[in-house]
């Protein structure tokens, strides 16, 4: 069988793609419910072409969205890595400098900017979640860095803290910064999932409805084939729904956590 995350040619009974390491446990029913309408698909071509004349049968389109090339996913890495620390540059001399409002304002402001930014990293395309972590906390330290300078210029003060408390507060600043970055690549990676479920949901629906249109053309009864394709549909829906739900919450977290 093939990886569904990156096309290597694999074992079947592997629970692991051992080249790029994604579980596939919770995909092989899917993909083994696709081998089996796949199956059936080629018996009844068979028997169809054995027909005189053969039946003509619609060929189904499934048009899927492309994914982005590597040179645009790190461009896009870069966009989203630099532009939340210009925001958070730009908040603070909105915050401080131009209206003199209070440091809270721009405590919330600063836990805002980046989690959009970490959800669009991670729902454009499969990244691996350890740089991107390190990533956020550098981008967060930079920025902190980049205020205190600011303060600096414009106080004339010391740009890096001077005693313990300071320091914790530079520490902590930058962490709520980064863990909020972080969060956004928790979620990013959740919708990614999704989509990349729809997408297998989207197949095994083709190659239902094809089967549907075969059994049409071997003379089956409206009323069964009626009965064949809402069964198929009901029980598409619901495996979609409850797989997407639970696997997107699941994987999203546990790539998370793994660095996958």
């Amino acid at each position: 069988m093939k990886c569904p995350y990156c096309v290597s040619e694999i074992s079947d009974e592997a629970l692991a793609c051992p080249h790029c390491t994604r579980d596939l446990y919770l995909f092989k029913p899917l993909l083994a419910r696709i081998g089996a309408l796949e199956a059936t698909v080629g018996e009844l071509e068979e028997k169809l072409k054995a027909a005189d004349p053969p039946p003509a049968v619609e060929p189904v389109a499934v048009e899927l969205e492309a994914e982005p090339s590597a040179a645009e996913l790190r461009l896009q890495g870069l966009l989203f890595w630099l532009a939340p620390l210009l925001l958070l540059l730009l908040a603070h001399g909105l915050v401080t400098v131009i209206y003199d409002l209070n440091t809270l304002v721009l405590r919330i402001v600063s836990l805002l900017i980046p989690l959009p930014f970490g959800l669009l990293v991670m729902r454009n395309g499969p990244r691996r979640v350890g740089p991107w972590i390190f990533a956020a906390f550098a981008m967060a330290a930079c920025g902190v860095l980049g205020m205190s300078a600011l303060t600096a210029y414009i106080d004339h003060t010391a740009i890096l803290p001077q005693d313990r408390r300071e320091w914790r507060e530079f520490v902590e600043y930058a962490a709520s910064i980064g863990f909020s970055f972080v969060t956004g690549m928790v979620l990013g990676r959740m919708i990614w999932r999704r989509r990349q479920l729809e997408r297998q949901a989207l197949l095994a629906s083709a190659l239902a409805l094809k089967l549907a249109k075969m059994l049409a053309t071997g003379q089956q009864s409206a009323e069964k084939l009626t009965s064949t394709v809402k069964r198929i549909n009901e029980l598409r829906t619901t495996i979609t729904l409850a797989t997407t739900s639970a696997t997107s919450i699941y994987m999203g977290l546990k790539g998370f956590i793994g660095g996958g």
